[in-house]
């Protein structure tokens, strides 16, 4: 029943979206629709010139690639088409013809040394065309600049920008806007990854050199995106270089990487990148002592155009850690136990761009994967965890013209998640619950220039899980209207529904990384609503102000449950409900000398849970980030960063409990233990949080090889800042000793490009 009301609601979604176009269509006749892409990748050419002969009709293509030109009367039509960096081509467009696509070869252009930066460019495309809020894109220049610990990281500079709490210098998890840290949706490539972290969370598994561009959505996002209830981390990795075999690397205080990126016979490109810790390596060469961990990580992506047929790109991930530690030793008497603790990410996943005249067909499919396994070997005690995410979907963007930009597509995406704890020295499976759920979807999505001070992007999602008995509709809308040029209002509202979720506890001060299951009948399928409001402005063409203000509500959030029974299934998990509201500040410098950005959040987040109301573990009032890069001392490149935090909350201990057994024989108390008495839950709260990070990059060009060394300094002024309290009620008066967080600590690298 539910099976065929879904179908029959995408069905009528899809034909009222035709339908919509088609009229519009017939009012273009006397037009020239077409898209401008490159041979190489069938990536678009903006701003190519497009001008019919023999008339003064002339159109330059979009960001998207394509144009409009009036068709002549003529029975036969030559255009010429011209863009920098490509071949001049001319073509005949017979009669009756009104679309086409153009594939232009790229030709080399010798310009004097110039400094591009596309950022200001693409921010203010953005605040000019779309209806979209809450969202920053980083290029890969500004990821690989921005100071972090040890080597450059794209989830520490997400870490940065306003929304986002970092609740440690430990951990690249992140809360964006009350949310948990799984309810952000990261995306590599349009795939889905479920843990994207090394070292317990320290790095992240993506390799800036490969990166093209990170969209970070905070709030308000469109109903292509799914899966999750707060924010979208959007990666996209670049296609290689076409012209010529390139390569990359970095040695720094962690691991080693190399990048290399070139064309494929015939056409196409490739970029590959490896990357591997080699302390463990250096330690076992050096001396008698075993490090037991490490890393590893491979990625590729493979672009092959396919001419009139668009073109098709593979994109694959696969990356480990692993931990074994010996714990005791194999003796005549005893038998050796190591504890063995490893997990990682794998994806490989496909795209077709198909071109369609005016508009374009993408058709994906993927398969994500995490697994961990942490134990004592050989056979005492081991807890397993997977989870397997198979999807596929296609989606169609339109261009009908008169200022709308239309996309429909459909998904259909598979989970297969299980947990065990089992010991084989005693043959038992204490705990053994898998989950197997599908959620079918269908979305609506347009873009509309109302007027020319007027955007408006309604939109709706259609999701459907059967195994949950689930059916969520969530319609969602963006508006903008422009003060002045420089200028504009803005406004989003949406729902938003998660069927997977994280059985870590939120109140942990750490998580190394997420334990995932997903939605059935005894899990429910989450829900988020949002609204924003905002005001962006610009200050010349480089200096944009954004402030938006935000409400969010959560209900059926799954937190773990203390008190489960493991011999149950269904008692696993607690509900929760929560609100979350604050307003953010950005201000950001896209070029120039000097640039950067200053972001500014305040939160108030709460939780109610078992008729409980209580902050959450995130919510800090106050998260300021000032990130500066400038010319430095030396001829260098030197980038700041300053970061401060108003105090987050934990569950202090009022007091101790001491039970002790009275001996009646001996007339003594001769066993006892202790318990913590807590106080009120999140009832205390930590110091407030403060770092200086400054780093400064040279760079040298010797033999067709650019050298980068660089150095760098994490929390230069030496804060304590702290990490975590224990408390001894032995002692009279009882103390309480903190831990800090990360020290004083100088790092240095080399980075090579050939």
């Amino acid at each position: 029943m539910h099976g065929a009301w879904f179908a029959g609601a995408v069905a009528l979604a899809v034909t009222l979206s035709i339908g919509r176009v088609s009229p519009l269509y017939s009012q273009q006749l006397r037009e020239l629709n077409g898209q401008v892409l490159a041979t190489s990748d069938s990536s678009p050419v903006a701003g190519a010139l497009v001008e019919a002969l023999g008339s003064a009709a002339r159109s330059l293509s979009d960001r998207t690639g394509r144009f409009s030109i009036p068709r002549p009367d003529p029975e036969s039509l030559r255009i010429t088409i011209r863009a920098l960096g490509f071949r001049t081509d001319t073509l005949a467009v017979p009669q009756g013809r009104d679309s086409l696509t153009v594939f232009l070869v790229r030709a080399a252009v010798q310009l004097a040394p110039v400094e591009v930066e596309a950022g200001p460019n693409v921010a203010r495309t953005r605040f000019e065309e779309l209806a979209q809020l809450s969202t920053v894109t980083l290029s890969a220049p500004e990821l690989r600049r921005v100071p972090t610990i040890l080597e450059p990281d794209v989830l520490r500079a997400i870490q940065l920008l306003p929304g986002t709490v970092a609740r440690n210098d430990f951990s690249t998890g992140y809360n964006v806007r009350g949310g948990e840290s799984d309810q952000n949706l990261v995306q590599l490539d349009g795939i889905t990854v479920f843990n994207p972290s090394h070292l317990g969370g320290l790095f992240s598994t993506f390799d800036p050199d490969a990166v093209g561009k990170a969209d970070f959505v905070t709030g308000g996002f469109p109903a292509r995106y799914s899966g999750r209830l707060s924010s979208v981390l959007d990666i996209v990795i670049r296609s290689g270089d076409s012209t010529r075999v390139r390569g990359a690397g970095q040695l720094s205080l962690l691991s080693s990487k190399l990048l290399l990126e070139g064309p494929l016979p015939g056409s196409g490109t490739f970029l590959v990148s490896a990357r591997r810790t080699y302390l463990d390596a250096v330690v076992s060469a050096f001396t008698k002592e075993v490090l037991p961990y490490y890393f590893t990580d491979l990625l590729a992506k493979v672009a092959v155009p396919t001419g009139r047929l668009g073109s098709v790109a593979l994109t694959g991930y696969w990356g480990r850690d692993a931990l074994n530690l010996n714990l005791v030793d194999s003796t005549e008497l005893t038998e050796r136990v190591d504890l063995k603790w490893n997990w990682g990410n794998h994806l490989l996943g496909a795209a077709w761009t198909l071109p369609l005249g005016a508009g374009e067909l993408l058709t994906r499919a993927a398969a994500s994967g995490f697994s961990t396994t942490l134990g004592l070997f050989p056979g005492l005690a081991r807890y397993d965890n997977t989870a397997l995410l198979f999807n596929a979907g296609s989606s169609l963007s339109l261009s009908p013209g008169n200022g709308h930009a239309l996309q429909v597509g459909v998904a259909g995406e598979r989970y297969r998640m299980h947990e065990q704890i089992a010991t084989a020295a005693f043959d038992q499976v204490l705990l053994d619950n898998r989950y197997r759920t599908t959620v079918w979807s269908a979305f609506l999505d347009e873009q509309w220039s109302v007027s020319r001070r007027f955007l408006l992007r309604p939109g709706m999602r259609l999701e459907h899980v059967p195994q949950a008995r689930f059916v969520g509709f969530s319609p969602r809308v963006a508006a903008k209207l422009f003060l002045s040029r420089d200028a504009a209002v803005t406004a989003s509202a949406g729902r938003y529904y998660q069927p997977v979720h994280s059985v870590w506890d939120p109140e942990l001060p750490i998580t190394v990384y997420e334990f995932w299951i997903s939605s059935d009948r005894d899990v429910p399928v989450a829900r988020s609503d949002h609204l924003v409001l905002g005001l962006e402005s610009w200050i010349r063409r480089d200096v944009q102000v954004t402030v938006e203000g935000y409400r969010k509500t959560f209900d059926r959030l799954v937190t773990p449950n203390r008190a489960q029974d493991l011999s149950r299934q269904g008692d696993e998990f607690i509900l929760a409900n929560g609100n979350a509201w604050g307003f953010d500040v950005l201000l950001r410098r896209h070029a120039g000398t000097v640039r950067g950005w200053v972001a500014y959040s305040f939160t108030r987040t709460r939780r109610t849970s078992e008729g409980i109301s209580y902050p959450a573990a995130h919510d800090r009032r106050h998260t300021v980030n000032v990130v500066v890069q400038a010319p430095g001392p030396f001829r260098s490149s030197l980038a700041v960063r300053w970061g401060y935090g108003s105090p987050l909350p934990y569950t202090g201990f009022i007091g101790q409990w001491d039970h002790r057994r009275y001996n009646a024989t001996d007339h003594v108390f001769d066993d006892s233990s202790e318990e913590p008495v807590a106080g009120p839950r999140n009832g205390a709260r930590y110091p407030y949080y403060s770092r200086l990070d400054a780093g400064l990059r040279w760079s040298v060009q010797k033999r067709r090889v650019t050298w980068e060394p660089y150095f760098q300094v994490v929390n230069a002024y030496n804060r304590r800042n702290v990490f975590l309290y224990f408390f001894d009620y032995g002692n009279s008066p009882p103390t309480r000793t903190g831990v800090s967080q990360l020290p004083l600590l100088p790092t240095f690298g080399l980075d090579l490009r050939f």
